[in-house]
């Protein structure tokens, strides 16, 4: 693991934030490659990944301060140290989607199909991300008890729980599960461009991004050793359940409202023009 890249005229360039800043860069590219192909919102991206990148950061961090408490409210001058890692993918999630709807809003733009367009490229994104957290040595897993594992460098934040032993790599599960996640949207982007107009309700590529994402951490979960605790459950897969839920709700609601003929509630009006 290595936590600290190099150093530039004294200052240490750290692998988490490397990492997260590639992830944002390539997430961006391929987003942009999906709205090329599309013939829309090209632009829109450009102005739109600094807004993003900041509330994304912004509610990663205040979803990790929240949830570890106890911590961080005896140790307040931590909670912008976000370069030692501490960031939740699920806060950064949620938060993104808000300033993507105020985004969408303000440039009169359908936010349904802007999600779809950005879904491919925040799975990429979270992948490259992971990379980050296997060299930070954070977002670990449990003791193996055998041969197969990572042992993490001392100072990491793994090695300063387990020491030596042999930990189940859940930052790269995860982010194997992300790239599996953008391949599959990346098929169904190309199906619907080889289909011309006839394609399925938007909305529903980043609903699937949404409920596959959600059912992977839910599962990963069980092997994770430094899980956010609500009580004595994991707040992960408690919004994991939720991701799940508000997916197949909203998929069910989107495939609803695309029948022809079928009435168009205020609500709809305004997810399609804002």
């Amino acid at each position: 693991m290595h936590p600290i890249l190099f150093t530039v005229l004294g200052f240490p360039v750290r692998a988490y934030g490397v990492m997260i800043s590639l992830g944002v860069v390539f997430g961006l590219l391929l987003a942009q490659r999906v709205a090329r192909r599309l013939g829309r919102y090209v632009d829109d991206l450009y102005d739109f990944i600094l807004y993003a990148f900041v509330a994304a950061l912004a509610g990663a961090r205040l979803w990790e301060v929240a949830f570890s408490w106890g911590y961080y409210g005896k140790h307040l001058a931590e909670i912008p140290a976000v370069w030692n890692g501490g960031l939740s993918i699920q806060g950064a999630v949620l938060a993104g989607a808000v300033a993507a709807y105020v985004f969408a809003r303000k440039r009169h733009l359908n936010f349904w199909e802007l999600a779809d367009v950005a879904a491919p490229g925040l799975a990429l994104g979270q992948a490259v991300g992971r990379i980050g957290c296997l060299l930070n040595g954070d977002a670990y897993g449990k003791p193996t008890g055998s041969w197969f594992g990572v042992v993490y460098a001392p100072g990491t934040p793994a090695y300063e729980v387990f020491g030596p032993q042999r930990l189940w790599p859940a930052e790269s599960f995860e982010g194997l599960w992300d790239l599996a996640i953008m391949g599959l949207l990346l098929y169904l982007w190309g199906r619907r461009f080889r289909q011309g107009e006839e394609s399925p309700a938007a909305g529903r590529f980043f609903l699937a991004y949404l409920g596959l994402y959600s059912f992977g951490r839910f599962l990963l979960e069980f092997l994770r050793a430094d899980s956010l605790m609500v009580g004595g459950l994991k707040a992960a897969q408690i919004t994991s359940l939720a991701g799940i839920a508000l997916a197949v709700g909203l998929d069910w609601w989107l495939r609803r409202r695309s029948r022809p003929h079928g009435p168009e509630t205020l609500i709809d009006k305004g997810l399609h023009h804002g």
